[in-house]
């Protein structure tokens, strides 16, 4: 299945422009973290346009990144896109205590991210009402590949209602955001 869509990440390294899509976070993170590729391509979206001035492509081994929620999906877009287990491991930390209430839970953790560019640094979480009981319930009963056919079946429908949910809400409805000092 192509999960097309011409929104993407753009950063660079050193004097080379990178851009992945979501296709490429498929790629790497494997069909079951299709949830989580949705997510992750908004979430950096949305915090470079935050940490940058818009015309400047953000250098990926200066963005630091705290994971308020460390599931495989998550890590693996954060590998790719930013080399944070790797190359780049002493950008990442991942911290599942002691975050935010206001954000939403998460099988491990909470929903909540911080991103830290050239001095500049934010918090943010989506939105409660798209990573509610309901999603959270259908992620621990049938990921990875729980479940009768007829289950996984519909749970698939599941997850591509709820991409279609993530995909369309517009970035700037979809995260809460704060500025950190």
């Amino acid at each position: 299945m192509q999960y097309y869509d011409d929104r993407n990440i753009k950063l660079r390294e050193a004097d080379l422009p990178l851009t992945f899509s979501r296709n490429d976070l498929i790629s790497y993170a494997g069909p079951d973290q299709i949830i989580a590729t949705a997510l992750m391509l908004n979430m950096f979206r949305f915090a470079l346009s935050k940490l940058t001035d818009g015309n400047e492509l953000a250098e990926r081994n200066k963005i630091k990144v705290q994971v308020g929620f460390p599931g495989p999906g998550i890590k693996d877009c954060i590998e790719l896109v930013l080399r944070g287990f790797t190359r780049n491991a002493d950008n990442v930390t991942i911290k599942t205590e002691g975050l935010p209430e206001e954000a939403p839970l998460a099988l491990v953790g909470r929903f909540y991210f911080e991103f830290e560019y050239n001095g500049r640094r934010i918090g943010l979480w989506p939105q409660n009402e798209i990573f509610n009981d309901e999603f959270r319930t259908m992620v621990s009963t049938f990921q990875p590949r729980k479940g009768t056919a007829e289950e996984q079946q519909a749970f698939q429908k599941f997850k591509q209602d709820f991409i279609a949910k993530v995909m369309n809400a517009g970035e700037e409805n979809l995260f809460h955001w704060k500025q950190l000092s």
